[in-house]
């Protein structure tokens, strides 16, 4: 009799155990679903054009100096001169989409520096996330900072990171600008370095011909006035340098924070202070749950 009852308390415990398990694995397991995210965009040019639009994994890139771009199987390359390169390309179908607390925004640009490599300290590769509220998205290859006829672009809000992209010695600079655009009636979005409210830092870098880079922009919205920003260069899984901060109404101007974003902008410079040719491999951008902390998934 003592033997059956001990049978059953343990047979009783065992199965409590399991069934905890189980739930906890489950609790699990839907806290890290809720981490993954959306993507928004995948674009690896994969079928050798940038004019088809099957989001995530494609969208119409259009371009600024459109005679200096060609799309191959894996990659859009433009080739660099003494005047600006502008590319850009529309994550969403129609409208922006809006930031909810707890939820960010991770956009990603990978590329290879080609043929020669600039010895400058200028942070003229720029990468950033914008909407503008006035104006029609503008679909088509126009050489213009402001987006064309009108500037439409000079009330776009957003935020960029400018990246230093160096072969030369830079030990003593920062490579990296992450800021706000806060000159919302400029005709230039991304050209103008002084349009942005930006703090310098991050791990001094040199890069390398023939290697693949990413930059990688977060915005998180922590609240309905705070959004945290983190700017990052990585070469494969290795971050190679980043830096953070904290738009909250004091660190980046009064204006109130951006929260809607349908945009991925890049502006280069030109060759003096980039390189002569950019193969991008990758545009990503992904909207994450950051509601669920790693520790609160758990079993």
């Amino acid at each position: 009799m003592e033997n059956g009852v001990r049978m059953r308390w343990s047979y009783g415990a065992a199965t409590r155990g399991i069934v905890l398990g189980v739930v906890g694995a489950a609790i699990w397991l839907a806290a890290a679903g809720s981490c993954r995210g959306e993507m928004l965009l995948d674009d690896r040019w994969a079928d050798g054009s940038r004019l088809e639009a099957n989001r995530p994994a494609e969208a119409e890139v259009w371009v600024g100096r459109e005679q200096d771009v060609t799309v191959a199987a894996g990659a859009l390359s433009t080739k660099m001169g003494e005047s600006s390169q502008k590319i850009w390309t529309y994550f969403t179908d129609e409208k922006p989409r809006q930031l909810a607390v707890g939820e960010k925004l991770v956009a990603s640009v990978s590329f290879i520096p080609r043929v020669a490599l600039a010895e400058m300290t200028s942070r003229s590769f720029r990468v950033g996330v914008f909407h503008d509220p006035t104006d029609p998205r503008l679909e088509d290859d126009v050489n213009s900072d402001g987006g064309g006829a009108g500037a439409p672009w000079a009330d776009a809000a957003g935020y960029a990171v400018q990246v230093l992209v160096t072969g030369g010695e830079a030990s003593y600079t920062a490579p990296l600008d992450l800021g706000k655009r806060t000159n919302l009636t400029s005709p230039s979005l991304l050209g103008t370095s002084g349009d942005y409210t930006k703090r310098s830092g991050g791990q001094p870098v040199t890069l390398e011909l023939d290697k693949e880079y990413r930059v990688v922009l977060e915005i998180a919205k922590v609240s309905d006035t705070k959004v945290d920003l983190t700017a990052s260069l990585y070469q494969g899984d290795e971050e190679l340098s980043a830096t953070s901060l904290s738009d909250d109404g004091t660190m980046l101007g009064t204006a109130p924070i951006a929260d809607q974003f349908d945009q991925l902008f890049i502006r280069i410079s030109d060759n003096a202070t980039t390189a002569d040719q950019l193969d991008f491999t990758n545009f990503e951008v992904e909207l994450t749950d950051t509601s669920n902390a790693a520790g609160d998934a758990t079993p």
